[in-house]
């Protein structure tokens, strides 16, 4: 089974979902141990977005779920594409790849000895997990391929952010592309809960992406009334702004360092891990990785468990920044050892998921026109109109570079078409 959800104004859509009750929805999260939840911020539109499927790639009792943080004018489309795309494309490389080398799924007993790493930490991970590395990889790459070549989306200045995980077992396999996080909970020797984040935030000032962006003429600097954030500009331009070294979309940035290959992380799980939590900056800007673990655990009812934390996040928004707009807030908490119910959980069809596309229209642009949610019309997206903690875009590159990007774009279009013939 796969379950999809994006919601909006505080409202569940139900973007061809086959039930109609909330409370359908609600139980079959929690029977896979799931709680999620996502708030509109002040910005506008909720540009947050989140998945969790059940029975991953055909395999019974594998769930993979992710949380996309859109940014810029179409950030919104941008977010629900990647969030309906990115999981059935993963599903579909996954059962094919078990299909051609069954030898190829993740030997269990090799791991054993594995702990949290990046893959490019240590050789043994590396050649362990390198099916799985491989094929984030290439999926990612498909799906950013996939909205360069959509017409309907217009992505040269929107983008979205992901971090997604999958679960097999004992084993958690991690993909982090931009400033989303995953957090673990986990138990101390005196039995406490303590937080052990497994992504890094991929911003540009760390060294490594500083300097791919400087390789590729790209400029990484701070502005002087937020000397904190970082932000990666186009080599002649002081635009975007970006405050992510990684992402979908955002072409105006592609030749310039921006990339989106994931991080991929793993981690073997012990008994003394409780859940997983997955959530998107308006989350992490206002409450530490401890903060945030501990509300989650103090939690009564675990299903809600993500509902509560991101209503303590807007508290806190409120608290600590009163002159800021409050962002939008994904979350999705997973839940290690799930409620006896999770064992009900059904075989699906691997080539098959049923993993929602979004079906509304992706022709919005800036100012208007195009189609989509006439309410929404006037109020996509405002980030730039107002004083928010940290905009992920400054401002939009002027007109003459956007055209450059679509002229390189056409080429590439045209090149590929020619090699076909």
């Amino acid at each position: 089974m796969g379950i999809c959800c994006s919601k909006g104004k505080e409202e569940l859509e139900e973007e061809g979902f086959p039930w109609k009750h909330d409370a359908f929805f609600h139980d079959q999260l929690w029977s896979a141990g799931v709680s999620m939840h996502t708030k509109q911020g002040w910005k506008g539109a909720n540009q947050d977005a989140m998945t969790t499927c059940q029975d991953f790639a055909g395999h019974k009792g594998q769930i993979f779920c992710g949380v996309f943080d859109g940014h810029g004018p179409l950030g919104r489309e941008v977010a629900r594409h990647v969030r309906d795309v990115l999981p059935m494309k993963l599903s579909s490389s996954l059962a094919l790849k078990t299909e051609q080398d069954p030898s190829s799924n993740t030997d269990k007993e090799a791991l054993e000895k594995s702990d949290c790493t990046s893959l490019s930490d240590t050789s043994n991970e590396k050649q362990l997990l390198s099916t799985w590395k491989n094929i984030f990889v290439k999926t990612f790459e498909d799906v950013d391929d996939d909205l360069r070549q959509n017409s309907g989306i217009d992505c040269i200045c929107s983008g979205t952010t992901a971090v997604t995980v999958v679960r097999q077992g004992d084993h958690l396999i991690i993909a982090n592309l931009g400033d989303s996080r995953a957090v673990l909970c986990t138990r101390d020797s005196k039995d406490r809960p303590i937080p052990v984040q497994l992504t890094t935030d991929l911003k540009p000032n760390l060294p490594s992406e500083a300097e791919r962006i400087l390789n590729c003429k790209g400029r990484v600097f701070a502005m002087d009334d937020e000397p904190d954030v970082s932000r990666m500009w186009l080599p002649d331009q002081d635009a975007p702004g970006l405050a992510m070294a990684r992402a979908f979309g955002d072409f105006c940035l592609k030749s310039h360092g921006l990339i989106c290959t994931p991080e991929v992380y793993y981690r073997k799980l012990s008994e003394k891990d409780e859940f997983l939590v997955l959530a998107t900056d308006g989350i992490w800007d206002v409450l530490s990785n401890k903060e945030v673990i501990k509300i989650v655990s103090s939690a009564t009812d675990h299903s809600k468990a993500a509902k509560q934390l991101v209503e303590r996040a807007v508290r806190a928004w409120r608290r600590k920044f009163p002159t800021s707009m409050v962002d939008d807030c994904a979350v999705v908490c997973l839940f290690l050892k799930p409620s006896p119910s999770s064992e009900e959980s059904t075989h699906v069809d691997a080539k098959a998921p049923q993993v929602v596309s979004f079906t509304g229209s992706f022709r919005k642009a800036l100012g208007g026109g195009g189609g989509g949610e006439a309410e929404e019309g006037t109020n996509v997206w405002r980030a730039l109109e107002g004083v928010a903690r940290v905009n992920s875009v400054v401002r939009l590159p002027r007109m003459d570079a956007v055209l450059s990007w679509r002229r390189r774009s056409t080429s590439l279009e045209e090149d590929d078409e020619a090699r076909i013939d």
